[in-house]
């Protein structure tokens, strides 16, 4: 995306050097690049926030950027790691879903809505820096009967 702002940016220039013109104006181009370059930079602010999943003995802790959400055990139904929707018999279950029941609110959106649950799909394990055996390790360990075998 800040590559083609760039270019966006010198196309009269580059234009110009092929012995073209650039016909719309400069202004079409300036403005493209300007847009361009604001997505850019919002995509790297974006993939360089802190992002944290927490699985100890006070419960599951989500962090993303400045937000902090805590699911203390509790107050968890369930705990499961399942497959992305419409993923296809081979792939495995990456899902991290915290399961609450309807009538605990949280500041985070529920992704999933069922008869009197919330699911909460904090973290995709395929993009985490630990192992997922290590991340089923902990929800064994500390969330017990909430954290079933994983969906297949």
């Amino acid at each position: 995306m800040l590559a083609l702002a760039l270019v966006m940016a010198f196309s009269p220039q580059i234009l110009a050097a092929m012995g073209r013109e650039f016909v719309f104006g400069d202004w079409v181009g300036y403005l493209l690049a300007l847009f361009g370059l604001i997505g850019g930079i919002s995509a790297v602010r974006e993939s360089r926030r802190a992002f944290a999943v927490r699985v100890d003995e006070q419960g599951v802790t989500w962090v993303n950027g400045t937000a902090t959400v805590v699911f203390p055990w509790a107050e968890v139904s369930r705990v499961s790691v399942e497959k992305r929707p419409n993923s296809g018999e081979l792939n495995r279950p990456s899902l991290l879903t915290v399961w609450t029941t309807d009538t605990v609110e949280r500041a985070l959106p529920a992704t999933v809505q069922l008869t009197g649950l919330r699911g909460y799909q904090l973290a995709d394990l395929h993009t985490v820096k630990e192992p997922a055996d290590q991340v089923v390790a902990a929800l064994r360990q500390y969330g017990g009967d909430r954290y079933p075998a994983a969906v297949n």
